[in-house]
Order: C-alpha cells, then structure tokens, then sequence
C-alpha cells in the first residue's frame, strides 16, 4: 500500500464530513437526475418563445448516416411496382419494409441479418410490434410481430438472440404462434401494444381508407387452457355494442373516424385520435375499457389560446396529425402532447385546473378524469415565406424528452425540423412551495433547427441507447441522442449535439493567438455559465484523447472558472452544489461547482442501483450486475481519470496554508475565502477517493457472492440491509458503512472455513488491495483480527491456536478505540470462550488509554463527577472498557467452582494458576482510574480477603483517600499492614476505630481492637523506622483508650441488667463511641442511682 493511500485513510472525524458530504452531494444528484416538469414551463395559454443555440443552427442536428435498403431488398423495390410500407421496430433493431405480400426485416446498424416472411398472399397493410401477454406462449418468444392484411391478422413470435461476444450481431427467428384471425375485409393501418400484452389496432374497410373513416380493434387472446391453444377474438372497441350480437346485415351503421391510437402504459390510458381532430380518452386497466371523455373542440380552444399572440392562425394549421404521450418523468400533469400539420404543439392535462395557481401539487391519481388543453406552444417562425405560397404540412413528427422531431412536407421532399428544450434556463425562484404549483415559473425557451432531405420520410423513432439524462448532464463520452428517419430505400441517422459536443469543438479548433475564438469561449462560458462549463472542461478533459484538447481545456479550467466571492448566506439557501453553510456564506468558484456537478454526473448512473436484486424465483439475493456490461466499473474509470487530473493539479485541492507563497499578496478577507475553497475542494477530493473504492468494494461483494461467502444474508428471507445497499447509502450513511463491516465479516467468516490453509490469502490483504482507502487502517486492524479469530478457532494445535488468539489481540490493540461496542462485546466473549480472559483484559486496558490519553476521567472520578460533557463521556466510555475487564475476572474466578460446565471452553490444564494469571494481569497495568474502579468491584464481590493479597502502589492511596467510608477503609488498612509486617501502622489504624463514633462497632468490637492495637505496637519495637518515643506516646494512647472502654463496660454491663427499659436504650448508646473525659460519663450516674456505686469506687 503506498503511502499515499494511507494518507488519504480517514478517521472517524474525516468519515464523519465524508458522509455530510455525500448528504450534500446528494442533493445535486437527485436535481441532476430529475428533468423540469413541463408545468413549470407553461406561465400562459400560449408561447412561442425561441432561442438561437450557441452553435450554428445546422449543428443542432447533424446527419451521420445515410444508408441505403441492403443491395437484396433494393433489387425488391425495383422489381414490384406496388404500395409499401416501411418502418423501425427499435426494440429488436430492425427496420421493415412490407412489398405486397412480402415482409423483409434487417439490421438497420449493419444492414445484415435479413429476414424474409412470405408465408401468406395477400398485400400487407400494418406491421407492429408488440409486447406479448405473460405465460401465454413460449419463454423464448420476446415480441410479438402482428402482420395484417384485408383477410386475416397473423401474429408471429420473434425470439432475439443477443450477440455472446464483440463483433458480433444479435440474430431475430420468425417463429409461428398458430394465432391467425380472419380480419373481415378491414385493413389495418396501425398496430400498437400495452406493456402487460393487450394489442390494438386502427383500420377501416378495405376500398374505404381514403373517405377518413376507421375503427378501433382489439386483438384479444387469452392464456391456453389443457385443452385448447390460445383463444384469440377481433373485436371493435367503437361500434355500437349491439352490433357485436347482431348479424353482419341488420348491424348498425357507424359513423367512426378513428385516425389513429397511442398508449401510455404507465399510466393505462389509450387515446384515440379522430380525422376530425377530436381526441378520445379512454382507460385500460388490466381488462377494463372504460371511456372518459371524447374531447370534440380542439381546435376552437387552440385558437382561442392563440389569439392573445399577433400571429395570423389558419383553422387549418390546428388540424392534428399525430399524438405523443407525456411520461411522468417529464410531468406529473401534462399526459399527452399534440402536434398540428401546421407544427403547432398542443399540450393536454387528464385533470381540470392543472395550472391554476393553487392547484394541489398532491392528491390527484393517474387516472384521467377529463382531457383539458392547458398549452399551445408556437412552432419556430419561418423566415422569408411569401404569404402566398402554400404552407408545407407537418405529417410525421417524434417527440420524447423535451425533443421534437418532425418531417415536413416541402415540395419535393421533406425537411426535418427539430425543437428540444433550451440547455440553459433562467434561474428558478427561491419562493417556497407549500404542495401547491409555484406561481414564479421558468420561461418556455427552446432551441429550434432544420436540415433538408433528399427523400420522403415514412418514419421517424429515436434508437435508444439507456442514457435518459438531461443534455447539460450527459458527458462527453456518454452517447449522444440518434434519431433515425425512414424513407422508400434509405435511413438516415441524425445526432443531436449537446452543449459539451459544441464545447469540444470550440476547443479542438481554439488557437490563444486567435481573438475571435477566444471571444468564442468567453461567449460560451457567459451563456452557459462558469460552472456549468467548468463541468463541460472536465467532461473533456476526462474522456477526450487528444493531449492538445486536453491541455486547452485544463488551460480554459482555470483561466475562466472564476474566484471565490464573499456573499450573504441567504444567496445559498438549499446548499446546492455542496456550498459552504457559514454565518458569513462564500459563493464558490466555477471551478468549485463545475467539480461538483460533473462529479455528481458521473456518480447519478449508479448512485442509487441496488448491488443486490432478488433472484427470479424470489428465494435468495443475487448480483444486480455483471462483469461484462457493469455501469459501475464504466463509472469507476471516470473517477480514475478524474483523480489523475487532480492528482496533476494538487494546488488546486491540497489544504493551503497562510504561509503558502501563492497567497502572500491576498488581502486577509481574500485570502480566508480562498482557503475556505480550498478546504472544501479537499474534502470533495477526498470524497472523490471514497467513491472509487466505494465501487470497488461493490465488485468485491460481487465477487464475494459469486464464491458464496455472503450465505449469512443472501436469503431473501432475512431481515437485512442486502436489499437496500446502493453507493449512496456507502457514502451517507454511518448505518451503511457499519453493514459494510458486516458484510467484511461475513466475507472472512465464510473464506476461513473455505479456505483455512491459505491464510496469505485473505480478506483483510485482498480489501486493501482494492480499496485502500474505504476503509480506515483502524477498520483494516480489526479485519485482520478477525481473520486470527477465525483461524484460531478452526486451530486444533493448542500453541498454534494460542498464536494466533494473541495475534489477534495485537491486531485488535492497533484499533482498539474504533472498535464498535457491538464488536468489542463479541470480541469479548469470543476470548473468555477461547480461554484468553488476559486478552480481555489487556485490549481494554489499552482501549481505556486510547479512549482518554489525558486522563481527564480520573479528574472526573476524583472531583466526584464533575466536570465538562466531554469529560464526562469519557469516563462514561471509560468505565464501560473496565466493566468488559470485570464481567472477564469473574467469569475467569467461576472457573475455580468444583461443578464448572467446561463444554463449551477451551480446556485448561491448571486453573488456579491460569486464574491468577488473569489477575495478575489486570493489576500489573498503571492505570490509577482502573485500580481503583478494580478494587471497588473486590469489595462488592467480597472478594476482600484476595484484596489484602494484593501489592500495588494505588491501593492504600484508595483506602485512604477515595473510599468514603472510614470503618472500611480502617479495617481494610489496619489489615494489609500487619500483613506488610507495618505493626505500628496496623496499630495507628487500629486505634483509630476504637476511637471512631460508629453505630457500627460495640465496646467489646472496641476493646478487641485496642488489644490487637497494643500487640502490634509491641511487634512494632523493632521497626527502626519508627521512633521510641512517638511509639510510647502511641501505647499510653492506647492504654487510655483501655481504660475508658473497660470503664464504659462496666457501666453497660450494670445498665442492662438493671432491667429498666430507658437504662438498656443508655447501654446501647455506649457502644457509639469512646468518651475521652471520664466525667462526660457522671451524666449516666445521675440519670441512673444504680450507678453511683460504680462512680464511687473510682
């Protein structure tokens, strides 16, 4: 490991900034991630507005295919002189062309893999493809493609076979489902499919198609019984219901015009468009089909919302050509999007009110209740069109993700036209929101384009590559948006360039010397702002191969990205872009932030995928990636790149000084914002080191499960955090981080019992290997003392087990104040078991020392609990060290006890001395607090006689000076002294419980201690320490303490037998204390006469 990474370790106060760090860029990511809800953009009825984008118009959309029909089929189209039909089927990655009675599919990328169905006679009229109903055919068939002609409906099962290595192609089989149905003469013009298997489809019948009439079918078929295949039903969803039971001559006469249908499956609504522009509504639960509303005045409220605008409307440009559902993702309200042949947008609510001001954000269902045309948005004014002229038609138009695509019928071929949502928008309001639509909205800006085309296009669809993010937060090696257009004989494939795309070009071609260029890049950084580029920069720098790309951007980086600004901590209210919180608020630099987004960019693919995911039978987790497409290891390489370019540019992160020469000429109030930037880039640095070995710690748990080694908790049966565990909970939560732990030990557990030979091979080495930095090198110590456990405790050589017990114990010292007390209990146990109470007692001895190297909870203890919170704790984390230390001594004494259950323990060969072992280890240490916490817990277990055994240099300091009780401490003392062979201290302490008041001790207790008080100060005559005459004065003390008890017997004795009730009470007060002036005791003589004998005799 270098030393590099062991600097970059971090303590519990780093991790703790860590995890405040991932709460803070948390934020950005969920922000980053999420797109503007349209019905933020729509402040009025219409809107019409339109920016020009940074890059020339015609770079918006930029053709980089055009492919002709493969050789095959183009000999095909020459030969057969009738209609035809073409189209793209994405899901599958073919594209379609339908020649008579003959359907041929390809591969629209390579041109290959052709396939031919020509098994039937009639011209076909619609393809579609459809998602099939669960259970019904078999597992291998993903789609269904439905062919339809004048006769019959004939669905066909396609089975996509996925390429197994690179260079290959995935490969599509026709196979037959026996499902055909007679169509009754109606030609089908489109085919569509819900999510869960229901198939629609539009026709009308056959010679009828041009007068715009047309009905609505659905192709129903159930799951086949034991007895029967699948049964399959035509039925028509707009004739009159009667008709259904009627025979085809008396059936009622319908005046339907269905144009055409879409579905949105997430929210289970069809719609159906009419020739006359009217729209319905209708809702499709699992079984259900339930009409809501047929919207029939279109086009008068488009008009109406358009007459506030100059622009003189024609009826006939709000004819509607086609229909596109509005996801959630783009909006919780806005459900359907219209778009006119004369390029007019018109936008649809499934609830009334939507964008009145106090229209509940909340509350409302998926399910429509009505359709209401909330916003018309204008298509781009067209330059230099001579009123005269006919306007061209908008006949074949996209639309997903703030995009809109659309063929335009020019006179000879067509243009496409292509709208999308401004990258940059004007700042939202800070107003808050209380559950109700914000009354402060962004403007509706967008970018519009057009390119010409040599052809008529049939059809347009966007190849989807997974990357649904917002084009500001798309990087530059993420694949751009490809949209394809369809005509008779050739596709054409467009890219969409994003604002990084346009970026890069600018830097690619930026010379310094060239002033235009470099007003370029100003401009640039001006409309998108300095953050936002700074990321763009970053983007480039990560992912581009060109060295003098590279250098430009690093160069632009720092020359444009700003300075920090001093600014009132309102400016920051939701600490987005991870801004520093202070009293006195710092806005940070483009640099700072443009970190801050890319690295929140990079991060959003993965941060919240799941590592695990329930397996299809339910039973047990399994990995949720693999090794040949994982988006975690993609992501990992680009924080690589990323930690090279900071690793190169350590100024830019490394925690600076005042001393530091760069900032020598700073003014102070410069200069602190600086730093404080400083600080927080190092923060994110180390954060950035976090996230790398955060994913590679997921490839080890990957690989973990993929051994078995996490059996502990890949039931789905058992309650754990399995389920939950993301990159975002790694780098948020403490709750993570500890499961982390778990899952390390599970991982040793499991490889120790596996793998129990090859202990060089272990958990602990492979972890810092891979992520040196995850982990703490506190965390490492533990993970190796683990290991020795384990190892120990499949030893069956008992000096081996007792080898590695004690390497376990170093192990554990190294990190003995990080250790959690959940681990620390089970440490514990784990040795009291192994019968290795001395590594009980010296791991927390030594977690007590670490815990508080300042002995700031002896001042505690000595000040009888005083003192501030932060001492306090620590005698509190302190005392709990001692407790493990205690519960180990008394469970190494219960060894001593005849009938002890040895089952579950170690054996021991000689448990006296092992017991005294123990001791012996725990009153070797010098830890005062500890001693004295130890010989408290003595007393209490009475334990008293073993005490007086003891020989350290806290005892008689404690008996003198903590312990409160004085008759304790003194009989304890007096003790321990006479066992030092100390006769005349044993004496002093002696006497001095004779003479103490104590309702504790009697006379004859008293008289016993003088007498044991003058044998010692006898025995102490050769004690030359002490002298001859201060041993005198001591035995005449003594002497007179005799006396007076002697006398006070006397008395006792004479008032308890006296009989009197009041006299025994005065006996009993006797035994308090020792009167050191006879005459204090003439007052018993004159309450009682039976006394005046006694005092006479005296």
């Amino acid at each position: 490991m270098s030393s590099n990474a062991s600097s970059n370790k971090p303590t519990i106060a780093e991790l703790h900034k860590i995890l405040t760090t991932g709460k803070s860029l948390d934020q950005t990511i969920t922000k980053e991630l999420g797109y503007p809800d349209l019905t933020d953009l729509f402040s009025t009825g219409a809107s019409d507005a339109y920016t020009t984008s940074f890059a020339s118009l015609k770079q918006e959309l930029v053709s980089i295919t055009d492919k002709q029909f493969p050789e095959q089929i183009k000999s095909k189209i020459d030969e057969t002189r009738c209609r035809s039909f073409v189209g793209i089927l994405k899901e599958i990655k073919r594209a379609w062309i339908s020649l008579d009675h003959c359907l041929y599919l390809w591969d629209y990328n390579t041109g290959g893999d052709i396939c031919e169905y020509v098994d039937q006679d009639q011209p076909i009229t619609a393809v579609g493809l459809v998602k099939p109903k669960p259970g019904v055919f078999n597992p291998k068939i993903d789609y269904l493609l439905i062919v339809a002609t004048a006769l019959q409906i004939i669905p066909l099962g396609i089975s996509v076979s996925e390429p197994t290595q690179l260079g290959e192609q995935s490969v599509v089989n026709l196979i037959a489902v026996n499902l055909a149905i007679p169509s009754d003469d109606i030609s089908m013009r489109s085919v569509v499919g819900t999510a869960d298997g229901r198939i629609f489809m539009v026709g009308s019948p056959t010679g009828d198609e041009t007068n715009n009439t047309g009905h609505l079918y659905e192709l129903v078929y159930n799951v086949p019984t034991k007895w029967t295949g699948p049964l399959c039903q035509l039925v028509c969803r707009t004739e009159n219901i009667l008709n259904r039971f009627l025979p085809t001559p008396l059936k009622m006469k319908s005046d339907s015009r269905v144009k055409s249908v879409v579905i949105d499956s997430e929210r289970r609504v069809l719609y159906i468009l009419n020739f006359d522009s009217s729209i319905e509504v209708v809702y499709i639960g699992t079984h259900e089909y339930t009409p809501v509303i047929k919207y029939k005045s279109v086009i008068e409220h488009a008009q109406n919302m358009c007459r506030q605008h100059q622009r003189v409307c024609d009826p006939e440009e709000f004819l509607i050509s086609s229909l596109h559902i509005i996801p959630k993702k783009e909006s919780q309200k806005i459900y359907l999007m219209a778009m006119t042949t004369g390029g007019f947008r018109l936008y649809f609510s499934g609830h009334a009110n939507v964008l009145r001001m106090y229209a509940p954000v909340s509350g409302t269902t998926d399910r429509p209740s009505t359709l209401e045309l909330v916003h018309v948005r204008f298509p781009p004014a067209e330059a230099n069109l001579h009123p005269d002229e006919p306007k061209a038609i908008y006949h074949t138009t996209y639309y997903s993700r703030g995009t809109c695509i659309s063929a335009k019928a020019n006179k000879e071929f067509d243009s496409v036209h292509i709208t999308a949502l401004a990258s940059v928008q004007q700042e939202q309001s800070n107003a808050i929101n209380f559950g109700y639509t914000n009354v402060n909205r962004m403007p509706f800006i967008e970018t519009a384009a057009s390119t010409d085309t040599k052809f008529r296009i049939a059809a347009i669809d966007e190849i989807m590559t997974g990357n649904e993010l917002r084009e500001l937060a798309q990087q530059l090696s993420d694949p751009q948006r490809t949209f394809v257009a369809v005509s008779i004989g050739s596709i054409c494939a467009y890219h969409k360039k994003r604002p990084v795309d346009i970026l890069e070009r600018l830097i690619a071609n930026y010379r310094p010397s060239n002033e235009s260029q470099r007003k370029e890049i100003m401009t640039f950084f001006d409309e998108f702002g300095k953050a936002e580029t700074c990321a763009m920069c970053l983007s480039i720098i990560c992912d581009s191969g060109d060295k003098q790309t590279i250098d430009t951007a690093t160069y632009l980086f720092f020359e444009y990205g700003g300075v920090p600004a001093a600014s009132k901590a309102s400016q920051v209210p939701n600490n987005y872009l991870a801004h520093a919180d202070t009293m006195s608020g710092v806005t940070y630099s483009g640099k700072h932030d443009g970190f801050v987004l890319f690295l929140a960019r990079l991060l959003g693919p993965i941060w919240t995928t799941k590592l695990f995911v329930p397996s299809k039978d339910g039973k047990v987790y399994v990995n949720s990636c693999n090794k040949e497409d994982n988006p975690f290891i993609t992501v990992r390489r680009k924080l690589l790149r990323l930690k090279t370019f900071m690793d190169a540019h350590k100024g830019f992160h490394d925690p600076a000084t005042i001393s530091d020469p760069r900032f020598q000429t700073l003014d102070s109030k410069i200069l602190a914002l600086y730093l404080d930037e400083q600080r927080s880039v190092h923060e994110l640095y180390l954060f950035l080191l976090q996230c790398i070995d955060s994913i590679e710690f997921s490839v080890f748990l990957w690989d973990a499960n993929t051994r078995n080694t996490l059996q502990r908790y890949i039931s789905v049966d058992t309650p754990s955090l399995l389920k939950d565990l993301d990159i975002k909970m790694m780098l948020t939560m403490q709750e993570g981080r500890d499961f982390c732990h778990e899952l390390v030990i599970t991982a040793v557990d499991e490889v120790t019992v596996k793998n129990a030979a090859a202990f060089n091979e272990t958990v602990s080495t492979d972890l810092q290997q891979r992520c040196p930095v995850f982990f703490s090198r506190g965390d490492f110590f533990f993970f190796r003392g683990v290991e020795y456990i384990r190892r120990a405790l499949h030893e069956d050589s008992e000096n081996e087990k007792k080898y590695f017990l004690q390497q376990s114990l170093s192990q554990f010292q190294q990190a003995s104040d990080q250790i959690s007390e959940a681990h620390i209990s089970s440490i514990c146990s784990f040795y009291q078991a192994q019968s290795f109470h001395v590594g009980v007692v010296e791991l927390m001895l030594d977690r007590a020392q670490k815990l508080d190297p300042q002995q700031q909870a002896l001042a505690v203890f000595e000040s009888g609990g005083q003192g501030d919170e932060a001492s306090k704790a620590l005698y509190d984390a302190r005392t709990k060290a001692y407790n493990y230390i205690f519960l180990a001594l008394k469970d190494a004494r219960s060894l001593l006890q005849p009938k002890i259950d040895m089952s579950r323990r170690v054996p021991i060969a000689d448990k006296a001395v092992y017991v005294k072992q123990v001791f012996e280890s725990a009153l070797q240490n010098k830890d005062p607090l500890f001693h004295y916490k130890l010989y408290y817990w003595y007393i209490n277990e009475n334990m008293t006689d073993e005490l007086l055994a003891v020989d350290t240099e806290f005892l008689v300091p404690f008996f003198s000076k903590v312990v409160q009780d004085e008759y304790i401490s003194l009989n304890f003392l007096w003790q321990y002294y006479r066992g030092k062979t100390q006769f005349y201290k044993s004496a002093i302490c002696l006497t001095r419980l004779a003479e103490m008041p104590s309702d504790q001790i009697t006379l004859e207790a008293r008289m016993k201690y003088l007498a044991y008080a003058r044998v010692n100060c006898r025995c102490g005559e050769k004690e030359t320490d002490i002298s001859n005459y201060t041993r005198v004065q001591l035995a005449e003390r003594i002497d007179t303490c005799m006396n007076t008890c002697r006398l006070q017997i006397r008395i006792q004795n004479i008032l308890k037998n006296s009989g009197n009730i009041d006299a025994i009470a005065a006996a009993k007060e006797l035994d308090y204390q020792l009167y050191d002036d006879e005459r204090k005791l003439y007052s018993y003589a004159e309450r009682f006469p039976q006394l005046q004998d006694l005092f006479k005799s005296i």
